[in-house]
């Protein structure tokens, strides 16, 4: 264990909290985003994709077609992209159509995003860099590992720095499809253009389809260069959608 993969690893831990939480109070400040639709997503995130998601993968992968999906990774990255896409966007429409019903202002969708974003970013990454660290501290200091955490530490030892840094770059991607099928479920929710909804559930699913099949064949760089150029052409279309929302809510107070 090195000081600059401990290092490696602090970093990656200290930005998914600051990015989400920094980035919120931007939007707080200067663009009149509610925390209240921050908090939302970070619930939401938790629920669906990790309490009720599961439930359907427990029922699909005992079953003997699970068996077959799992020996062929493209179709295993293509259920589990289309699982995970049904389940959190159809959380994201739920909370935009109850929960955050009276909110109107298109700054809402970025702020669930970020909020939803952010979760994942800290019980997937945040949360296995604190034990990362933990571990790290003491292979570093020399202390006895214990038996059940050598696998692990065998593990962490052997992983070079650059993948540490390269799971800063996963969630940049991630929190950015994350902020951008916000909008997208947020404007099929206002203005009826149900089609987003369906849009966002396959902009997710080919997200996660891409990194799961990509990472079979690619480096961790290739990989990580896809999912970015992905994430980056569904932030482009959101875009679009986004200033279409702040047009009308600006047309909507002029009368």
């Amino acid at each position: 264990m090195t000081v600059g993969k401990m290092i490696a690893m602090a970093l990656a831990l200290l930005f998914t909290a600051a990015a989400p939480l920094g980035l919120m109070a931007y939007l707080y400040k200067k663009h009149g985003g509610r925390w209240v639709s921050f908090l939302i997503g970070a619930v939401f995130f938790p629920v669906f994709a990790m309490m009720l998601e599961p439930l359907l993968h427990v029922a699909v992968l005992r079953s003997p077609l699970g068996v077959v999906m799992q020996e062929n990774i493209w179709i295993y990255g293509l259920y589990g992209g289309l699982a995970a896409g049904l389940f959190e966007e159809t959380g994201r429409l739920l909370a935009f159509r109850m929960v955050l019903r009276n909110e109107e202002a298109p700054v809402t969708a970025l702020s669930y995003g970020l909020g939803h974003g952010g979760m994942e970013a800290l019980l997937l990454v945040g949360m296995t860099m604190v034990n990362n660290l933990l571990l790290g501290l003491l292979l570093l200091h020399g202390a006895e590992i214990p038996p059940e955490l050598t696998a692990a530490a065998d593990t962490l030892a052997a992983t070079p720095v650059v993948m540490f840094l390269w799971s800063i770059l996963e969630r940049v991607s991630a929190m950015t499809v994350h902020v951008a099928n916000s909008v997208l479920v947020f404007a099929a929710a206002r203005t009826g253009k149900w089609i987003l909804f369906p849009v966002a559930i396959l902009l997710h699913a080919g997200l996660n389809f891409v990194a799961v099949v990509s990472a079979f064949y690619l480096s961790t760089a290739a990989v990580e260069g896809l999912v970015l150029v992905f994430a980056l052409l569904t932030a482009f279309l959101a875009g679009k959608v986004y200033r279409d929302l702040v047009l009308q809510a600006d047309l909507r107070e002029e009368l």
